[in-house]
């Protein structure tokens, strides 16, 4: 067997590696390219927008929001409060993708993919508000050594697979295309 090996880490790539691509320097990759950090909005404008809520903490922050940690007194529950960032939610085209995609989001029904409640705008944010999974992502388990690129590897495929039927399902274009890709939502 010809075993290939990255030109960049020097390190093999597993045969059955996504595009034949280093999974460690896809995901260093993608670390590099974050885009730069925007202020979160401080936690008692998010608690005065959102007082059915009681807003415990900044959990997550990325390319279009924050991510809060919450918990429903009226349901006695701890949910996910993800806003979008202001800035964003301020472009009409945006803000509508936001909703379209919440949309599709809440129509998905897997035991991988977080539970979407509502979504909406309150004050000037628009937000999901999800099912809190407590726990780690995918990069800060493998950077804590929980999970190699290698195991991660030969899941990405067959996940991509079930997630791209199951959005299909959502947004009511079932094809047996598998490269078809959601009428419904806009190109990232």
């Amino acid at each position: 067997m010809n075993t290939k090996i990255c030109p960049t880490c020097k390190h093999p790539i597993p045969v059955n590696a996504p595009g034949g691509l280093c999974p460690a320097c896809v995901l260093r990759e993608a670390d590099e390219q974050a885009p730069a950090r925007r202020a979160a909005p401080p936690l008692a404008e998010i608690a005065s927008a959102f007082p059915q809520l009681e807003i415990e903490k900044l959990i997550g922050q990325g390319g279009m929001g924050f991510v809060y940690k919450a918990r429903q007194p009226s349901l006695d529950r701890a949910v996910a409060l993800k806003i979008l960032a202001p800035e964003l939610g301020r472009d009409p085209a945006f803000a509508e993708r936001f909703a379209r995609e919440a949309r599709v989001l809440g129509k998905l029904h897997h035991p991988n993919i977080v539970t979407v409640f509502e979504h909406g705008q309150a004050g000037a944010f628009f937000y999901l508000l999800m099912e809190f999974v407590d726990g780690v992502n995918l990069r800060q388990a493998m950077r804590a050594g929980r999970f190699t690129p290698e195991q991660h590897s030969p899941l990405c495929p067959a996940f991509a697979t079930r997630s791209r039927r199951h959005m299909r399902r959502a947004c009511g274009t079932a094809t047996s295309n598998p490269k078809t890709s959601c009428s419904t939502r806009a190109a990232a």
